[in-house]
């Protein structure tokens, strides 16, 4: 497992992110109870990464949600079951759910990577600067991010 150190965290361009796992693989449970930056792709039926089309070009990496926890597995956990239709508490997930998502990205085909840290306010730190970075690289959002990592 990838983990990042409060004293020297690299910076968003130079994390080294876990492997990729489909989000009904069971690997949440591995980092269940861990604080991280999680990232939901969308890959296609070959396993290969679906790019998604953004305002300033396309994002190769099918980035569709940036999202911290200081329970990481359980909160990758969450956002399927909301995904799924569940009554589950991930904004992402019901966006994915409300607005049909699963037409152009199908569910069984998302997949997550991570980077574990030591503490909720690195996640939180590393969440936003994720969000600033795709921001600056696209002018835009992931799809089912509304706040960018903002506080709420």
């Amino acid at each position: 497992m990838n983990e990042a150190s409060p004293q020297n965290a690299p910076a968003p361009d130079q994390l080294r992110w876990s492997g990729t796992y489909l989000l009904t693989s069971g690997h949440h449970l591995e980092v269940r109870k861990r604080p991280g930056v999680y990232r939901i792709r969308a890959f296609n039926s070959q396993g290969q990464a679906m790019p998604v089309r953004r305002l300033n070009g396309l994002d190769p990496l099918g980035i569709l949600h940036i999202g911290q926890s200081i329970k990481l597995g359980v909160r990758v956990r969450t956002f399927r079951q909301a995904a799924e239709g569940l009554r589950a508490p991930h904004q992402a997930g019901i966006q994915f759910n409300y607005w049909g998502f699963a037409g152009i990205f199908p569910l069984q085909h998302l997949r997550f990577d991570y980077v574990l840290v030591q503490s909720q306010n690195e996640a939180i730190r590393l969440e936003r600067q994720l969000h600033e970075e795709y921001r600056r690289q696209y002018l835009d959002r992931p799809p089912l991010d509304g706040t960018s990592g903002q506080s709420q």
